[in-house]
């Protein structure tokens, strides 16, 4: 028989969780053994994140190359309604909660394990990527380029913001505006994407006052702003 490539032991630590081996090491006092453990449970997130991301964009691509750009919104926008409106509908309700609506979709933002700038004055607050963790690092990884590379949006339209050559992953962004809008009257977040996506970064714009949302938001969703 062929010898064992792990004791027991062995075996019980790799069960674990690296959660519970991180506060292990913090309840045992071990600083250096905390922090190592602390990387490598980053570096575990962030290998299944951008498993899923570049899953999800692999999939989109192939819808709209092989069923056009009008079955893409279609099917954009259902996916994203099944995610995103629940979580819109688990956020703290009435004007008074949107401070714990702000910090909410800010903690969700962290998932994507990188570094946030949030600037806030009057009438609004502004969160940024820096850089966006899933549709701007495809960009910068060069996923859209070469024999493999994922799709890009050809035709300006409302799913692209009205921009040609619009990565499939970041027209995500319109579905989020559209169906909160058809769902609620006015959307909890819109999008202003960089000039060169995936080189600067995009914004995610909270109004404190629905009702000062700009028109243009609306309009270039082929939508009219409510009156």
């Amino acid at each position: 028989m062929a010898e064992k490539f792990f004791t027991d032991a062995e075996l019980r630590e790799m069960e674990k969780l690296t959660l519970d081996r991180l506060t292990d090491a913090i309840d045992a006092g071990d600083a250096d053994k905390a922090k190592k453990i602390a990387k490598r449970m980053y570096n575990e997130f962030l290998a299944m994140h951008d498993l899923y991301r570049n899953w999800v964009t692999s999939t989109l691509s192939e819808v709209a190359r092989r069923h056009g750009d009008e079955e893409l919104e279609q099917i954009m926008n259902e996916g994203v309604r099944s995610w995103w409106m629940p979580a819109l509908n688990a956020m703290p309700k009435g004007e008074d909660q949107l401070r714990g609506k702000i910090k909410m979709f800010a903690a969700g933002l962290q998932g994507h394990l990188q570094p946030l700038e949030i600037s806030e004055d009057d009438d609004k607050v502004v969160i940024k990527m820096k850089p966006c963790g899933s549709g701007g690092r495809l960009v910068q990884e060069g996923k859209y380029e070469g024999p493999n590379a994922f799709h890009k949006i050809a035709k300006p339209q409302p799913l692209t913001y009205g921009r040609p050559d619009y990565p499939v992953y970041c027209a995500h962004e319109y579905s989020m505006e559209k169906v909160d809008i058809e769902a609620n009257g006015k959307p909890f977040v819109v999008v202003e994407p960089a000039a060169e996506l995936g080189r600067d970064y995009c914004s995610m714009v909270i109004y404190k006052d629905p009702d000062k949302i700009p028109a243009k938001y609306y309009e270039r969703l082929g939508l009219k702003k409510p009156a």
